[in-house]
């Protein structure tokens, strides 16, 4: 289950010179990437790999750049994704074990942090992937 964004930008730099500008960019960053044509670029980034909790709230967890040229200018599509694997797994396991217990309105409270988490996370994220994009278009 992901949740799913796209932003896009214009720029009158040739497609072959942003494609390029991704690479650096993602593997400055050190995401994995996973195909590169003329016109677009995946990557993802491992959902267990063990970092920083402030660190991981600032990584996409995977995307694809898209790279049309149109009338003397280049569109870039960068779509990004979250996971939501790791917290519903999270809450899950909370809920049983709490469930088991006999507390059944404390998985109500962890959803609600969870909901608030997610929603916190998705205006970081929209910030790293224009941050991301800015970076590879101005450079």
């Amino acid at each position: 289950m992901k949740l799913k964004f796209k932003i896009s930008q214009t720029t009158s730099l040739a497609p072959e010179i942003i494609i390029d500008r991704i690479k650096v960019e993602l593997d400055q960053n050190k995401y994995r990437v996973l195909n590169i044509t003329n016109n677009s670029v995946k990557f993802d980034e491992s959902p267990w790999k063990l970092m920083w909790n402030f660190e991981a709230m600032r990584r996409l967890d995977g995307g694809k750049f898209d790279v049309n040229l149109q009338d003397n200018l280049t569109s870039v599509t960068f779509s990004y994704y979250r996971s939501l694997i790791a917290p519903i797994i999270i809450l899950t396991v909370i809920s049983i074990s709490l469930i088991k217990d006999g507390e059944y309105y404390a998985p109500l409270g962890f959803f609600l942090f969870y909901v608030i988490t997610l929603t916190f996370n998705a205006f970081t994220l929209k910030n790293v992937a224009n941050e991301m994009l800015n970076n590879i278009l101005i450079f």
